[in-house]
């Protein structure tokens, strides 16, 4: 998932989980009038769809702080490579002047 995508859905269950109590009931309120379910079982689905969403929000925290880590990973290698590069050319530049200081 896209960084700024995934930063903004957090953001969106972090709002909406903030009034719990709230979310709850009208979770609970919707599902008793389109679906007559009795308040008792509409109150238990709407905690179990707030403890879903929860566990969608700290798997998109950990999916996030992955994709930081592999980003970091390829800037790595490529500052290594750059480091090796420069290294095989300061020893050719070392081959050359030790080769003309024997002459």
């Amino acid at each position: 998932m896209k960084p700024a995508l995934n930063l903004l859905l957090k953001m969106g269950i972090a709002a909406g989980l903030q009034e719990r109590d709230v979310i709850v009931d009208k979770i609970s309120a919707v599902l008793q009038d389109k679906m007559g379910t009795d308040p008792e079982h509409a109150q238990k689905v709407g905690e179990q769809i707030l403890t879903g969403l929860e566990s969608l929000k700290e798997q998109l925290s950990i999916e996030q702080i992955i994709d930081g880590l592999t980003r970091n990973d390829d800037v790595m290698a490529q500052k290594m490579e750059d480091l090796t590069q420069a290294i095989n050319r300061l020893n050719g530049y070392l081959d050359k002047l030790s080769a003309s200081g024997k002459e």
